[in-house]
């Protein structure tokens, strides 16, 4: 990828906003199209993100990043995410990606400066994009919905921009800018395939680009296919590290499938010899290619002395049984056009439309007794009598308490008694995510010069993202309960009473009885009437004064209807329909004065400064402004540096989503065998008669999250500071360095449960205090079981995060390197340097700069190398990506009971005992990983109208290290890794 950094030298843009505008368009219309004869281009000024003053060349005090047309079509990227995805400067951390195992629903969000989707806005031709619902605690620009096609160039601006643009802008900008000039017929498209012969993905497009007398028209229309992956396509993948210490794998893996029930605080294992007979007597049997034998289990969340299986058999691996990546399909038709009204006045038109389905697999729907809802708050399990079709009580046979010998084998005080299940994956298979995502925005605006100089613009721009997500082969709580016996089936077509102990038990019939499909619908819209006027307003004696002021009015309006299952609570999740408004009215001015010229050692210097005035209906308003340096000593030396304040309004979802409960990985820490089993904090949250002997750990605990109409906006103040060399006796070369500090106060988030948990009843350093985690953790219920953990927003703290970008880009004729061959080479490196990134609240300080936590991972350090040999109508390059190292978070990873008072609360080695684990006394595997290279590798012929690219991403197959405990994947989604493996593709494009 071939990247120019903006700021680094003069780039003059020749006739961006000028008379052609792109179009793509059907095949059955090419014949229609005249050959139609392009207008000689003229230097023009032009608008760079940052700034709403046009200006003749892209020289800006701002550091921006531009990826071109053709770095794009030297990729394989069929989606925005997979151009951004290599940039150092660009994360994913927070958002959802195609590696997004566990909740994706096929989204991209993207961030900046590790901040978060939420704090990254997402223009397109500078304006703003509509948000995608993802039933997230917040939402973001889904770049799925953003055509690849007809993108002429993305200008990232690495610094915050809340004067210009509002709300959002805190870690920087990304403006997607569609192709402004594009005369002919172009029809394109690509196909590629991982070595592995997977992952097929498949491209067409078609373009049409006119200019007419006084206008130009613009239609486009594509579409693409991608074949998702599942884990089990992946060695690295498709285990939980056979390797790992089986004594952790209760916090990462879940039962076999109705392998364990609770009789009176021990657990015990149901196997194909029947509940009468849970010790299988001296007899083995294979579950798959497990041979499982009975035996006392005495490792991590089994109390010693249980009745179980020894070793790992006792669990089941989710892994294979899921996606790795999404596949995804679009369809869109996007349409451009201006026309001049007269001569300094033109009509502007815009519209795009995305069609995005996409899906995803996960793992069979996990329940049992640490699976609660409103409805069901003691999770589920089997009764000892049930009232059948004649409304007569009688005797469950599927309890085990009931069989003849129960007092023998589970005591006197047990016999007839409730038996809860432990997780149980049920027999319906995988859960299947389909993802049906409708975007479309549509712009109009008049622009045009006032008085020869002034230029100024209005318009009005509305956008709508319409959203179904559906999730096949989930479970329904209320019928499971009849089947087990809790309600009766009364005349229910298809209800019995089935067995819920044992492997593979129930009948088809019993088991498609319960599952239904979950379906959601949410919307999200938004419309933008703005408009602004600017241009030079005196002449100072080192040049023109510029100056803009502009408004917008932006009303926003959600809604979301959940199933109707799970709002009234049946299902595995529960959340509530909700919806929600809001409208920011704004004003703002920028001034952009050169205050010397000409001196000596001042060859330039100008001050840029802006200002805003925000007023939303729900929490009233918000002054931000920025100031800006960019001191030129000569042509070969400027300075530049900025200190600008930001804010970020709370999203709708934020404020209103409804109520909602759901399961994430975790366990309960107080059981037995756990790690703070005997903490002062545990014992104190136990009921009356109940011990940490009889508390499940489990694999999933129980979330509450839901929208706080009480929350304050976040605000920020950033520095930046940074130079860039173009030094003439090194002709071609420019190098820019640029050091950042953002720090944000009332951040919005939603709790970690898991966090919560440690926080409390370990006194692991968190957000809050212990005292407030204990609060948000809740009572026990009275068999001692967690009750839901409160997840909603808040604002928890503050974060601050600084770092180093380094651009260098260079070129040279081949024939000056005595290569005696004609031809350019070219080099671009970029790197960013996570200097740290700090979360902080209740007088707890995080560090999360070159560290992973769930689905999230943080790199220290990320680089991008770029090697171009080019000729007339043929180019290679080489490109290079490193990502650094990852370590888990403190408190993120729960080390072996055995070995945990080898480790402060941190997780750092204090001390060492070795005999006591076969691990010895190093970390517990999987808590730190080295960097990774990626080595990518393309090609392009162009033969008069034809271009042929081929290339290869990933060339040496390099697989994600292992990282443990994440997302239910062996690796973060947001980190960079490349969970795809060798990739190869071929891109053609003919040109009429």
């Amino acid at each position: 990828m071939s990247i120019v950094t903006r700021g680094s030298g003069s780039l003059t843009l020749k006739n961006r906003l000028s008379g052609t505008v792109a179009v793509l368009a059907l095949l059955p219309v090419f014949a229609a199209v005249p050959a139609l004869a392009q207008s000689a281009p003229q230097t023009e000024t032009i608008e760079v993100t940052g700034s709403r003053l046009k200006n003749s060349d892209a020289e800006s005090a701002n550091p921006i990043t531009i990826v071109s047309s053709e770095d794009i079509a030297k990729e394989a990227a069929t989606s925005v995410e997979e151009i951004l995805m290599k940039l150092p400067s660009v994360d994913f951390t927070g958002g959802i990606t195609a590696n997004t195992s566990n909740g994706g629903v096929g989204a991209s969000e993207v961030s900046l400066r590790n901040l978060g989707p939420q704090r990254t806005l997402v223009l397109l031709n500078g304006q703003r994009f509509p948000f995608t619902d993802t039933q997230g605690t917040a939402d973001a620009v889904d770049l799925n919905n953003i055509p690849v096609a007809i993108i002429d160039h993305i200008e990232v601006l690495r610094d915050g921009a809340s004067s210009i643009y509002g709300a959002d802008a805190i870690g920087g900008v990304i403006n997607i800018i569609t192709k402004q000039h594009f005369n002919g017929v172009e029809v394109g498209g690509s196909v590629g395939e991982t070595s592995y012969g997977d992952g097929l993905r498949h491209q067409v497009y078609s373009t049409v680009g006119a200019d007419f007398d006084r206008g130009n028209i613009l239609i486009n229309v594509g579409t693409d296919h991608t074949d998702g992956l599942s884990q089990a396509s992946r060695a690295w993948a498709n285990t939980q590290h056979p390797t790992a210490d089986y004594n952790s794998y209760d916090e990462i893996s879940s039962r076999i499938t109705g392998a364990i029930g609770d009789i009176g605080g021990t657990k015990y294992y149901f196997g194909n010899g029947g509940i009468n007979n849970p010790i299988l007597s001296s007899n083995s049997y294979t579950l798959g290619t497990t041979q499982i034998s009975p035996g006392v289990y005495t490792g991590g969340g089994i109390s010693p002395g249980d009745i179980a299986i020894a070793g790992v058999g006792t669990y089941f691996n989710f892994l294979p049984t899921q996606g790795l990546t999404a596949g995804l399909d679009h369809q869109q038709i996007n349409f451009t056009t201006h026309y001049d009204l007269t001569p300094d006045i033109t009509a502007v038109i815009e519209g795009f439309y995305t069609d995005r389905q996409s899906n995803e697999f996960l793992n069979p729907e996990p329940l049992g007794y640490n699976v609660t809802t409103p409805q069901f708050p003691n999770g589920l399990y089997v009764t000892p009598t049930y009232v059948n079709s004649a409304g007569q009580t009688v005797v469950n046979p599927y309890n085990p308490t009931n069989a003849a010998n129960a007092a023998a084998l589970y005591g006197a005080a047990n016999v007839g008694t409730d038996v809860p299940i432990l997780t149980r994956r049920f027999e319906n298979g995988p859960r299947y995510y389909t993802d049906d995502v409708n975007t479309y925005r549509i712009r109009t605006a008049l622009q045009g010069t006032l008085l020869g100089k002034y230029d100024w613009e209005v318009g009005y721009m509305y956008g709508k993202s319409s959203a179904t997500y559906n999730v096949a082969n989930e479970a329904n709580f209320y019928k499971l309960s009849q089947e087990m016996g809790i309600n009766p089936c009364g005349s229910s077509p298809g209800c019995s009473i089935a067995n819920f102990f044992g492997y593979n038990t129930l009948t088809p019939a019993q088991a498609k009885y319960f599952a239904f499909t979950n379906t959601d619908t949410s919307e999200y819209t938004e419309q933008t009437a703005y408009g602004h006027i600017g241009g030079t307003v005196y002449q100072l004696p080192a040049g023109p004064l510029g100056a803009v002021v502009g408004f917008e009015y932006r009303p926003d309006t959600l809604f979301d209807r959940p199933d109707s299952i799970t709002a009234q609570g049946d299902g595995a999740t529960y959340s509530l329909p909700t919806s929600g408004s809001y409208a920011t009215s704004s004003g703002y001015v920028e001034l952009n004065a050169p205050l010397l010229s000409n001196l000596p050692f001042v060859k330039m210097l100008t001050a840029d400064t802006t200002a805003r005035y925000d007023y939303n209906t729900t929490f009233g308003k918000s002054i931000t402004y920025k100031f800006g340096l960019d001191y030129a000593i000569n042509d070969d030396w400027r300075l530049r540096g900025s200190r600008s304040t930001g804010f970020r309004a709370p999203q709708l979802r934020e404020l209103y989503s409804g109520g909602a409960q759901g399961q994430v990985g975790g366990s309960d820490v107080c059981a037995t065998g756990q790690a703070y089993a005997n903490s002062a904090a545990c014992l104190a949250s136990l009921p009356a008669g109940v011990t940490t002997a009889q508390l499940i750990a489990g694999d999933q605990v129980t979330e509450a999250t839901g929208g706080n109409p009480q929350l304050h906006p976040e605000t920020s103040q950033e520095w930046t500071i940074g130079g860039v060399a173009t030094p003439h006796w090194i002709p071609g070369l420019s190098v820019s360095t640029d050091f950042y500090t953002v720090l944000i106060r009332n951040e919005i988030g939603a709790y970690d449960p898991n966090s919560l948990l440690a926080a409390c009843f370990g006194g692991v350093p968190y957000l809050v205090s212990q005292q407030v985690a204990c609060q948000l953790v809740g009572p026990r219920t009275s068999t001692g079981a967690l009750g839901p953990i409160k997840a909603i927003n808040a604002n928890i703290g503050e974060e601050n995060t600084d770092g180093i970008d380094i651009d260098l880009n260079y070129g040279i004729d081949a024939a000056k390197l005595y290569i005696p061959v004609p031809g350019h080479l070219t080099f671009n490196g970029q790197v960013n340097y996570l200097l740290s990134d700090n979360t902080s609240a209740g007088g707890v300080t995080q560090q999360q700069a070159g560290t992973f936590s769930g689905a999230n991972g943080e790199p220290r350090f990320k680089a991008l190398a770029n090697l171009q040999y080019a000729q007339d109508n043929w180019s290679v390059g080489w490109t290079t990506r490193y990502y650094g190292g990852l370590k888990a978070a403190p408190g993120t990873v729960t080390p072996d009971p055995a070995v945990a008072a080898n480790y402060d609360a941190n997780g750092n080695l204090v001390s060492c005992a070795a005999s006591v684990s076969p691990k010895g006394c190093g970390d517990w595997e999987g808590n730190e990983a080295a960097g990774v290279f990626y080595h990518d590798i393309s090609g392009t012929y162009q033969y008069k109208n034809v271009k042929l690219t081929v290339g290869v991403d990933n060339l040496f197959d390099k697989d994600p290290p292992f990282l443990y405990p994440v997302d239910q994947s062996n690796a973060p989604s947001s980190a960079g890794y490349d969970f795809t493996g060798r990739f190869i593709y071929m891109k053609v494009s003919v040109k009429f």
